[in-house]
């Protein structure tokens, strides 16, 4: 279709049904309004970095950026942080490689790139709740709804602030559900699973859920990833019991499954880190309902604000405003709302509310949670779980007021498109409350020059500050001045540390041999070291100071850990010897992505092919 065609079928379109035009206008209006006025402030002033968490998540990104343009190797191993870490193996690590916002980084200044992949995690987010909602009602004002309420309200815009970036994957859940529903085939295209015709379009979407899966695990999803597991696994199993059929399961498992095949390069290396590095943290968090109320509809909703008395940590770990009309629509949608989908999303709502409570009772759903998943022993702060549940409510009150608009459609065609400036203007409400955090974030300068040219090497505390200070030694800066850094902030907590700052007593060179011989560092990347050995006998030990990992190997032979540095032993006499760090995994996950891909591209050949005997079948 030519450009021009294109648009004049628009223009037909719009004036076949100018209400309902004028309502997805409004409608998009809304959610393009709502995000830019969260969003808005971080634009004022581009060259600023963002305080709290924003400098390791800057220095991760950072990581990558250095890894690709200036050594040309996958950012597998960090070794500014903490002596070192399988970067590639942490979750909150490289999340930017399997990235659609990578283009940024690689050609834009890295502090207008971080304000990029928000504003676009922002819109996916957005985007995912509209689409979510379209397989509960057609009305555009209620799918709207569900984006403006979720998206960026002021949980995301508190999280976002505080630097925890790992909190804008929860963008991917609501396309998982997207997914999830048009492959089991959803209520609003009832029987399209089983049509042949449509077989293609169950595989895509088998294909495109997985990928959503896939994604919160490139994204760094800590937290997002397992709730979208557990909504996905409750609203699955409802489904069951209420349609007492075992197809949502069964989809549920295929798009899991695939998930799992694309995200394995990943995912892999990920259980290969937890396994050595596991993060168990004890969660005995509360609140009550009063505090709740506070959380969801005070304007007092700024970084530093406690409009409610919840302890510990910040109130970016408890804020999540809605505003008075958005709470009242969700316990409304919650009392009136019928239908058995709509009975599913409300029990799961519930229980995500219940878990938001967090350990108020020893036999409550979040202590039993914590107590007997391995995955959740891993999390605290539950407060976290009334982000997804927003979501799922959401859909509730959507479903619930799309039918009362389309009831009213033949005498009040105008009806979507009034509720979508009611929306709108409940955007406003919560864009200009959850925008006061936002506001706040950027404020952190980068010193006006750093040393260039340093060879690299170990410091206790980070050499460089911003400015003005933070709370944590900045590493992104470290990084700047080729500088590893010993005591760090945001590397996985491994026990086994061994790399020595240079003016540590032990020190003994960035490598050198531990009996006979001489070591002379000749080329050196993050994942690479190029080392020659002098004088060496069969008992020298040649030796790098860096943290150990089961993923360093050497050409000369075994690597082992050296007082927890990395080891080898070199040959007699002179040689070079050549370290590499490779992800563990990594290659066996390649593998299953690539025969997962391989075998969705096999269906979907298949059924494409399948549907294209039946139309020329049909013709004849």
């Amino acid at each position: 279709m030519t450009p021009r065609a294109y648009f004049r079928r628009a223009a037909d379109d719009f004036f076949a049904d100018p209400w309902r035009s004028a309502a997805a206008i409004l409608a998009v209006c809304a959610m393009i309004t709502t995000v830019a006025l969260v969003v808005g402030p971080w634009f004022r002033d581009t060259h600023t970095f963002g305080f709290h968490d924003w400098d390791v998540q800057a220095s991760h990104r950072y990581l990558v950026l250095l890894s690709l343009f200036r050594y040309h190797e996958l950012p597998a191993w960090n070794p500014f942080a903490c002596g070192g870490f399988p970067a590639w193996g942490y979750v909150e690590a490289d999340t930017i490689v399997v990235s659609p916002f990578l283009p940024a980084y690689l050609v834009l200044p890295l502090a207008l790139a971080l304000r990029i992949e928000v504003l676009g995690m922002a819109a996916i987010g957005a985007a995912g709740a509209y689409a979510a909602a379209s397989r509960f009602t057609t009305s555009h004002a209620a799918r709207a709804l569900t984006a403006v309420i979720w998206a960026v309200n002021g949980r995301w815009a508190l999280q976002t602030a505080s630097g925890h970036t790992w909190h804008l994957a929860y963008a991917w859940l609501p396309w998982c559900l997207f997914f999830f529903e048009r492959a089991r085939g959803g209520e609003l295209d009832r029987g399209a699973a089983r049509s042949p015709e449509l077989r293609s379009k169950q595989i895509s979407s088998f294909g495109l859920g997985g990928a959503c899966i896939a994604m919160l695990v490139y994204s760094g999803g800590i937290y997002p990833l397992p709730h979208t597991v557990l909504v996905l696994g409750v609203y699955a199993l409802l489904l069951a019991v209420l349609d007492r059929s075992p197809r949502p399961l069964v989809a549920l498992a295929m798009m899991g499954l695939l998930g799992v095949g694309l995200a394995a390069p990943k995912l892999l290396p990920l259980i290969d880190g937890f396994g050595k590095a596991p993060r168990l943290i004890e969660s005995t968090e509360t609140m009550d309902l009063g505090a709740l109320w506070a959380m969801l509809t005070s304007h007092d909703q700024a970084f530093s604000s406690r409009p409610a008395r919840v302890t510990p940590y910040g109130w970016h770990e408890w804020g999540i405003y809605v505003g008075v009309a958005g709470a009242g629509l969700l316990v409304l949608g919650v009392a009136f709302v019928q239908g058995k989908r709509e009975a599913a999303l409300k029990a799961l709502g519930i229980l995500l509310v219940a878990l938001g409570f967090g350990a108020f009772h020893p036999q409550a759903p979040w202590t039993l949670l914590h107590r007997y998943s391995p995955v959740f022993r891993s999390q605290h702060v539950p407060s976290r779980f009334l982000y997804p549940a927003i979501l799922i409510l959401g859909l509730v009150a959507a479903a619930g007021i799309g039918r009362a608009i389309s009831s009213r459609a033949r005498k009040a065609p105008w009806l979507d498109a009034a509720a979508a400036v009611l929306v709108l203007a409940l955007g406003v409400d919560i864009g200009l409350v959850a925008r006061k955090p936002m506001e706040q974030a950027m404020w952190m300068v980068p010193p006006d020059s750093i040393p260039q040219g340093r060879p690299f090497h170990f410091e206790t505390e980070p050499p460089f500050q911003y400015k003005r200070r933070d709370w944590a030694g900045p590493m992104y800066l470290a990084m700047l001045g080729n500088t590893g850094v010993i005591n760090c902030y945001g590397a996985p907590p491994f026990d086994r540390k061994g790399a020595l700052a240079t003016k540590d007593p032990r020190f003994k060179g960035e490598v050198h041999v531990e009996g006979e011989g001489r070591a002379t560092l000749v080329a050196w990347t993050p994942n690479h070291v190029v080392i020659d050995v002098d004088g060496a006998t069969p008992s020298s030990l040649l030796v790098y100071n860096m943290n150990f990992d089961e993923g360093w190997t050497a050409d000369t032979g075994p690597v082992e850990a050296f007082e927890n540095a990395v080891a080898t032993r070199p040959r007699a006499g002179s040689s070079r010897v050549t370290l590499r760090y490779r992800p563990p995994y990594l290659f066996t996950g390649l593998l299953l992505g690539a025969v997962t891909l391989a075998g969705l591209a096999f269906g979907y050949r298949r059924a494409r092919r399948a549907e294209r005997d039946g139309s020329e079948a049909e013709a004849t």
